[in-house]
């Protein structure tokens, strides 16, 4: 049976009930819920849900060899590979009967810590290294009766939104086709899939970039920026997205400070301080309304 939390993500967003949209199997991992459908009813549809409500995005991967339900499937390029949905959208959802569809879904809230705040645009994701990585976890991942510990909990969580904005990101190259983006652009891009790895400095961005330390700088500087203060500013506004979230409140703020990309409380302390911004239990106190 469907918990009361899946049964009301259904409901709100394609207004029918988990048997006529032919549930089969439900996995939450923290704020993360994977749904696997075989459809029963062909003709879904996503609806437009309310700010102030408890908004969620969708990735939707039909089974293989069924097609992707929407028009924009048909234009050139790879094959399309899945569907992902905002919850501004409105989108008709023609299945073929008897369609597996894997439905990842994912609160607005969680993927807008990857986008600044912005929210995505309804795309196809077409076939790639990531997207066909990104279901084949998702297929797993649903599939496996065991949802684990708290931490391996919220090391899914992260992965699937992870790996969601990099799909989201790479469907944005393809559509823009061979046109180059600016080299900043492309840093900032890369620096947003590597902020949450304590590692990742900026000698390994210009190496991604295929370009040298220099050059790097010299791109940044023309733009009055420095590629280390932007890195430094989107960790700290993971870091700060994180401490606001309820989601969070179970994490230390050491735990915390790892997972924006920081080797330490001390090191996170220390870049709210640069940034600003206020520190982690005045962040924490101000979400709580302390």
């Amino acid at each position: 049976m469907a918990s009361s939390s899946v049964t009301s993500l259904i409901s709100a967003h394609l207004g029918i009930p988990t048997h006529v949209a032919g549930l089969v199997v439900a996995r939450s991992f923290r704020s993360i819920t994977m749904t696997w459908h075989r459809a029963r009813e062909t003709a879904w549809r996503w609806s437009p849900i309310e700010v102030g409500t408890q908004r969620s995005t969708v990735v939707l991967f039909p089974g293989e060899g069924r097609r992707v339900p929407t028009a924009d499937a048909a234009a050139s390029g790879p094959a399309p590979l899945g569907l992902f949905l905002p919850p501004d959208a409105e989108q008709n959802l023609d299945w073929e009967p008897g369609s597996d569809v894997l439905a990842v879904w994912v609160p607005e809230r969680l993927l807008q810590e990857f986008t600044e705040g912005r929210t995505p645009e309804a795309a196809v994701l077409r076939s790639s290294p990531l997207t066909i990585g990104f279901r084949t976890f998702a297929q797993a991942v649903v599939r496996h009766g065991d949802e684990g510990s708290s931490m391996s909990q919220y090391a899914i969580e992260r992965l699937v939104a992870e790996m969601l904005f990099g799909a989201l990101v790479e469907q944005q190259s393809i559509a823009t086709g061979p046109r180059p983006s600016s080299l900043v652009e492309r840093a900032r891009s890369i620096m947003l899939m590597h902020r949450e790895d304590p590692s990742f400095s900026t000698p390994q961005l210009a190496a991604e970039l295929h370009i040298s330390p220099r050059q790097l700088q010299r791109a940044f500087a023309g733009a009055g920026l420095r590629p280390g203060d932007m890195l430094r500013r989107m960790r700290v506004e993971l870091a700060e997205s994180m401490l606001r979230n309820p989601l969070y409140t179970g994490l230390t703020v050491e735990e915390i400070s790892r997972y924006a990309g920081f080797t330490s409380a001390l090191q996170l302390r220390r870049a709210l301080h640069a940034e600003g911004s206020p520190a982690p239990v005045e962040l924490r106190n101000a979400e709580r309304g302390v």
